[in-house]
């Protein structure tokens, strides 16, 4: 079951074919630029690996197995000693004497054809095979950046079937350069968000598909996906919410859905199977760990639900969603604006924004460490890029789109030298100050 909402790309008069042109481009030019600013980072910081900080723990499944040959992570905490805990988010379990990694493993199985790739390549260029020398540490930034690229392919997919092909290159020029989601392609690719942002975005594009023709295959892909953006990171599971409600906006269409559940409890069942074989490799890792098939991973951190920090995650200096990343207000009013061509989505989008902001807000330490801008929305970008277009789509005077595309290139203007400052080093990755942000704007 399906919206019969019309869409604006079908509606639309034909785009110019220069558009098109640089529409098929857009994905290569950013994958030019995501190398170049892969080469840039690492001159400015050669004594600053990619792998580092939570991708270290992301990474460490990789060179466990196939360096060390040890998934108890004995011998890397061995390596570690006193500053196990602090740097690697490794804790030993009474009960196996096993190491429990904190982080979940689905990003690592993302990361293995890069990964052997360089772990195969590494003694031919001169560089030990142990897991952490330099080849490693591109082919792990490389393996982002191609995240990257993969989710804006899907996205631009996703939107090109709501949306005219200027609105969509719009939108994938401002979601990319306008939001922190470049950073997390590049200089910072080892974190797990351009990996959700991915599987956000395939689920854009899977879910519509799956009620259009609920088969063998788009069940099974569904499920893998699904099952994917949990096993990279659990709290993640929220953007599932798209599954179940995506086209249910009253309760007609609360009844359909249900008989359509009904009616294709087959393909449900594929899916779940799916999702459930992906999960497997979550729950046997666990137990093979801990003893437990279930267990909270995150020991000694958790959430405070009492005292959200919700005006601080949204607003404040120091990590802002708003004030850092300006142009998801558009988003906000464009999700309002578009709302009758974008119902399908009103609902899951907007339960998924609650949750996700609620979540973040309550998490112990709401600020996520050392980032640039907030990077627990990073992922979220996926979602959110349907607003913005829904907003630059229904700009029909030439002097207000002349007016809000000249706004939307001063904040991409905004965010890109905001993240040169952060790789400089002069904007602190948190607790940033008024004084050290006015000092952003003057020359060294």
């Amino acid at each position: 079951m399906t919206s019969a909402t019309p869409s604006l790309a079908t509606s639309a008069p034909p785009a110019r074919t220069w558009v098109h042109r640089a529409l098929r481009l857009f994905v290569p030019v950013v994958g030019i630029l995501g190398l170049l600013s892969l080469v840039t980072y690492y001159r400015m910081h050669p004594d600053l690996p990619f792998i580092r900080s939570d991708g270290y723990g992301y990474h460490l499944y990789l060179t466990a197995a196939f360096v060390q040959h040890d998934l108890s992570f004995r011998t890397e905490a061995a390596e570690w000693g006193a500053d196990l805990d602090y740097n690697m988010g490794l804790t030993r379990d009474e009960t196996t004497g096993r190491y429990l990694n904190r982080f979940p493993p689905g990003q690592a199985l993302l990361m293995l054809p890069a990964f052997l790739g360089a772990h195969f390549s590494a003694p031919l260029l001169g560089f030990r095979q142990d897991g952490f020398s330099l080849p490693y540490h591109f082919a792990a930034a490389f393996s982002g950046l191609c995240a990257l690229l993969i989710g804006l392919t899907l996205l631009r997919r996703a939107l090109e079937a709501l949306f005219p092909a200027g609105v969509v290159l719009a939108t994938l020029t401002v979601v990319t350069f306008g939001t922190n989601l470049f950073h997390y392609g590049t200089a910072d690719a080892i974190f797990s968000h351009v990996y959700s942002f991915a599987l956000y975005a395939a689920l854009l594009l899977l879910v519509p598909a799956w009620y259009r023709a609920p088969t063998v295959r788009t069940s099974l892909l569904l499920g893998a996906v699904a099952g994917y953006i949990v096993l990279v990171r659990p709290p993640n599971g929220l953007a599932l919410v798209l599954v179940p409600l995506y086209g249910v906006y009253d309760g007609l269409t609360q009844r359909e859905r249900l008989a359509f559940f009904w009616k294709h409890k087959g393909g449900i069942a594929l899916a779940l199977l799916a999702m459930g074989a992906v999960l497997s490799i979550l729950f046997f890792y666990w137990h093979y760990a801990t003893g437990r098939w279930v267990m909270y991973s995150y020991r000694g951190q958790g959430f405070e639900f009492t005292r959200p920090q919700f005006l601080a995650v949204l607003f404040s200096l120091r990590k802002g969603l708003f004030f850092w990343t300006p142009v998801w207000l558009f988003a906000v009013v464009g999700f309002v604006r578009d709302r009758e061509h974008l119902r399908d989505y009103l609902m899951p989008v907007l339960l998924f924004s609650l949750f996700q902001l609620y979540l973040t807000a309550a998490w112990w330490h709401w600020p996520y460490g050392l980032s640039f801008g907030h990077r627990a929305f990073t992922e979220g970008s996926a979602f959110f890029a349907l607003g913005l277009a829904g907003f630059l789509a229904h700009l029909e005077r030439p002097a207000v789109r002349k007016a809000v595309g000249a706004v939307l290139a001063l904040l991409v203007a905004y965010e890109l030298f905001l993240m040169v400052r952060y790789w400089q080093g002069r904007l602190p990755g948190d607790r940033t100050t008024w004084a050290q942000y006015r000092s952003l704007f003057t020359l060294p």
